[in-house]
């Protein structure tokens, strides 16, 4: 069976037009006027913690299971890679944050051994066709069209 649930995106923009979301999810019970509020008092609490700007807050509905399914690769969600792309025009970055990254995609020697993703990997190749091949864009609506660097943003 399935259950609506509340999510909300806190929207950032850095110096050089790019953006990133913060991602929380708010119960289906509570009214739009009080997910709003709660979301705006954290945006407030956020601002003194980095150096982007607020640009949008975005509260959607989404149906997820009433019983979670658990998955058995292994990996941790709080292992987080973050992809950044070239965008056309040279606009701003696309960023697309993957959870759960596997130890076998990561570098396995060098300086960046154990937290760059590596791009070689036919896995990440595969990933990175798609992105460009597909219709993703950043928040501006400008095509990704190459993969610039990838990382595990958090080594948890």
């Amino acid at each position: 069976m399935l259950k609506p649930t509340a999510v909300v995106e806190l929207v950032w923009q850095d110096a050089s037009g790019s953006t990133s979301a913060t991602t929380i999810h708010a119960p289906a019970s509570a009214t739009v006027i009080e997910i709003d509020a709660t979301a705006s008092a954290l945006a407030s609490i956020l601002v003194p913690l980095t150096g982007c700007v607020l640009i949008k807050q975005r509260i959607r509905y989404i149906w997820v299971p009433d019983e979670p399914v658990v998955a058995s690769g292994g990996a941790s969600i709080l292992r987080a890679g973050s992809f950044f792309f070239k965008t056309e025009d040279d606009g701003p970055i696309a960023l697309i944050v993957v959870r759960a990254i596997k130890d076998a995609v990561l570098v396995d020697s060098g300086p960046t051994e154990g937290y760059a993703i590596d791009t070689d990997n036919s896995d990440v190749i595969s990933f990175e066709d798609a992105v460009i091949d597909g219709m993703v864009t950043n928040v501006f609506g400008d095509d990704a069209i190459e993969l610039i660097t990838a990382y595990l943003q958090s080594r948890v």
